[in-house]
């Protein structure tokens, strides 16, 4: 090989990867949220299950500055389950929408206090997690 082929050679390869930088990093994206809304989702399908096992209602809350789901009772003296999705899945705080900003309270019958919306998003990529007041999960 010449040095003029091995520089042909060096220079594709640096544009045909520059050009799918842009592209890996809207996939990684896309990956990140849809895992975290699967996650969330999953967390809380299990806070539904709580309450009848505990014959109690447990408090659903989603702390956007600390970046955590967290299933407590009541009086939130005990943690059934605390999910940090902002490290887990590389979210911050500005990604993460919460609908309604105050808890969401599980009873033992299954039924919730109201519904519940999580909007995920990044690098323009969205993802929903909707929450019925009877405890359907859907992830859009």
């Amino acid at each position: 090989f010449t040095m003029l082929e091995l520089l042909v050679v060096l220079v594709i390869t640096g544009v045909v990867t520059g050009l799918s930088m842009g592209r890996f990093s809207a996939l990684l994206a896309h990956e990140r949220v849809a895992k975290a809304a699967v996650g969330i989702a999953n967390d809380i399908r299990t806070g539904f299950a709580i309450p009848g096992r505990i014959r109690r209602p447990v408090r659903i809350t989603v702390d956007t500055t600390q970046m955590q789901l967290v299933i407590t009772d009541r009086a939130q003296s005990t943690t059934y389950r605390k999910t940090a999705f902002g490290s887990r899945y590389n979210l911050k705080g500005s990604n993460v929408t919460f609908y309604p900003a105050s808890a969401l309270e599980i009873y033992p019958n299954g039924f919730a206090s109201d519904t519940m919306l999580i909007t995920l998003t990044s690098n323009g990529f969205s993802q929903r997690v909707r929450v019925t007041k009877a405890g359907m999960v859907q992830v859009k």
